[in-house]
């Protein structure tokens, strides 16, 4: 195991934990106001896609089976 996959393991579940919480914003049509910007749920939604995507790439990367040289 490497410093950089136990590093991406983490950010994995970090991302995975994101897009759960904004699919459930997007879900319960939640609108949430900060510093003058307004969230819509089209942008929660957006942010699903996104956490999710990158999620599933770092996950990939960390738990792939190492190579055979």
């Amino acid at each position: 195991m490497t410093r950089a996959k136990e590093v991406a393991k983490f950010f994995s579940g970090f991302e995975a934990f994101h897009a759960i919480v904004h699919g459930y914003l997007w879900l319960s049509g939640m609108t949430i106001t900060l510093v003058g910007i307004t969230a819509r749920p089209a942008w929660s939604f957006g942010a699903l896609l996104f956490n999710a995507a990158v999620a599933l790439v770092l996950g990939f990367w960390a738990w792939r089976r190492p190579t055979v040289r």
